[in-house]
This record gives structure tokens, C-alpha cells and sequence, in this order.
């Protein structure tokens, strides 16, 4: 007869609390503030890009993070964290007017991934 030993225990525990610590935040998404916030950074980031591109060009601005990257008005490209890659922001600006609309592509699924208002114009 096989007799369950302490360590035959503590194994299973421990496997136990690590397939726990693994799939809580993501059952729960604990870190979903943190990744709108990250969001909200990033437009505010892309939002300064182009005020910068449309007053030193005098132009308006249609493109994406890559041209704002290749034009080094922005030291990387930028996406959506919360869904991975490929959640591309929606941005231009008039330079006219100087509005500029930088929009998360998963704004209607997440309300929290908003500019705040004082950005928007």
C-alpha cells in the first residue's frame, strides 16, 4: 500500500496556488484599470505628437503612430493594451482648427479608454 507522503502534499498546494495565481486576473481582470490607464497615456502621448507634428508642418495630420514614429514625433508606435496586437488608434487633426481626435479602437467596449476632456476639443 502507497502511502501519501508530506511532500506529495505540499506538491499538489503549490501546484494548486500556482494555477490559482495564474488564472484569477484573468477570470476577474484585476489589471484592467491599469491597462486603461495605460491606454489613456498612450493617446495622451499621441494627441501631443500631433499638436507638435501640425504646428512645426502647418499641415494637418492623417496617418498613424508609425508616420508620427518615422517623422520622430513619437519615440515608438502605439496599440491598445488590452486586446493585443493590431488595436490601432483612430487619430488625425485639422490643423485649421486645431482639433485633434485621437480615439481608442476599443472605446465602445471599454468606457474608461477615453481622452479626458480638457484633451478633447
Amino acid at each position: 500500500m502507497k502511502s501519501i507522503t508530506i511532500y506529495k502534499i505540499i506538491s499538489v498546494v503549490a501546484f494548486l496556488v500556482l494555477v490559482f495565481i495564474l488564472i484569477i486576473p484573468q477570470k476577474f481582470n484585476i489589471n484592467r484599470k491599469q491597462k486603461a490607464e495605460e491606454c489613456v497615456r498612450n493617446m495622451k502621448d499621441i494627441y501631443e505628437a500631433i499638436q507638435n507634428y501640425m504646428l512645426e508642418r502647418e499641415e494637418d495630420f492623417t496617418g498613424t503612430t508609425q508616420d508620427l514614429v518615422r517623422t520622430n514625433y513619437l519615440k515608438k508606435s502605439y496599440e491598445c493594451p488590452e486586446n493585443g496586437v493590431g488595436d490601432k488608434y483612430f487619430m488625425e487633426g485639422d490643423y485649421e482648427t486645431g482639433k485633434i481626435t485621437v480615439i481608442c479602437p476599443h472605446e465602445q467596449k471599454f468606457k474608461d479608454h477615453v481622452l479626458p476632456e480638457n484633451l478633447r476639443e
